[in-house]
């Protein structure tokens, strides 16, 4: 099943798609960009351990991490 990986937040754009692992299961990515310009703010690789069953479990945990990281981040200041 393939899962929209894109959202918006407070003028960032969030691709949160994750990445298929050998034994099937899913680890989480995301990168962060500016909505006005597309530039790069950051991006996020996770432990390589941290897998999750699905994909859209994978993209969940990307998107929270990647909202507070904005919330909490000066660059939003």
């Amino acid at each position: 099943m393939h899962f929209d990986a894109a959202f918006t937040h407070r003028g960032y754009l969030l691709n949160c798609a994750p990445a298929r692992v050998g034994d099937g299961s899913w680890q989480p990515y995301v990168v962060i960009s500016r909505s006005s310009d597309g530039e790069l703010v950051a991006n996020r690789f996770f432990p390589a351990d941290l897998r999750f069953p699905d994909e859209a479990t994978a993209i969940a945990h990307a998107r929270d991490w990647a909202v507070r990281w904005i919330d909490a981040s000066s660059v939003t200041r």
